[in-house]
């Protein structure tokens, strides 16, 4: 799959895009049963360390938030977007384990079928479209937000590994569930890519009320998928449901990336 002239454009516009229907019914239902297998330890050689858990799904920064701008909510220097959630009280205890799941590090480089979905055409089309025919994969994680977990705050991909010589990298993210305002779906600043690399030190002085105003919700599918600069700011709002939402992020680097 290649990418039209207009969603390139939109994509250095904006700093993402969102594409639809990315995986088939098949692929999103295979992709979430090997999910479980490497959740779950039923993988051998998958090492246990990759798999992180939620102590609380409901835990907070021990910062209390103080109100930046009508929206967001700031936590020292971390702006996140505003509301607490709490679970009800008479919540049924968690009896899912993949509900306490909230990343799962590196499937690709331990799972065939992961693997095989990293170099499929439908995602290297694209990220080739946007970046060129050179690239290499760096590194893959799925995100799993569980039932009333909080927000995340906003963030660069880049300041991650902001030792790379180069700060364009594009992450494709694919939904493994449906993706709601209500399950804390992503949200980004269009334009904000532009900004360049920001210190975190320095956020709460480049989002400002006006900028924050700009702030633009992506509710989407299961199998649909979002590609992004990794210099846009995002974040995600709090999951006020009951069900888990998950998403797999795919960081794809230029090949002379040193």
């Amino acid at each position: 799959m290649t990418l039209t002239k207009e969603q390139k454009n939109q994509f250095f516009q904006d700093g993402y895009i969102v594409v639809k229907e990315l995986l088939t019914t098949e692929e999103l239902e295979t992709l979430r049963n090997h999910y479980a297998d490497l959740a779950l330890g039923r993988v051998p050689d998958y090492p246990e360390g990759n798999v992180s858990h939620h102590t609380s799904g409901t835990a907070q920064a021990a910062e209390p938030p103080t109100p930046h701008g009508s929206r967001h909510d700031r936590r020292g220097t971390q702006v996140y977007p505003k509301g607490e959630v709490t679970a009800p009280e008479d919540r049924t205890p968690v009896e899912d384990p993949l509900d306490t799941v909230s990343h799962l590090n590196l499937p690709s480089y331990h799972h065939s079928v992961f693997n095989a979905f990293v170099r499929s055409p439908k995602i290297v089309d694209i990220i080739e479209s946007l970046m060129g025919p050179d690239i290499k994969l760096y590194y893959d994680q799925v995100f799993a937000k569980p039932p009333y977990a909080k927000a995340n705050r906003y963030h660069q991909d880049s300041i991650f590994w902001a030792f790379f010589a180069s700060n364009f990298q594009v992450t494709c993210q694919v939904l493994l569930d449906d993706a709601t305002v209500e399950n804390g779906c992503v949200r980004f600043i269009p334009g904000s890519h532009n900004f360049g690399l920001v210190n975190w030190d320095h956020l709460p002085y480049m989002l400002t009320e006006d900028v924050l105003a700009q702030e633009v919700a992506v509710p989407l599918k299961a199998g649909d998928a979002t590609f992004h600069h990794s210099l846009a700011l995002h974040c995600s709002g709090a999951n006020t449901t009951p069900y888990r939402r998950r998403g797999w992020s795919i960081h794809y680097v230029s090949s002379d990336t040193r």
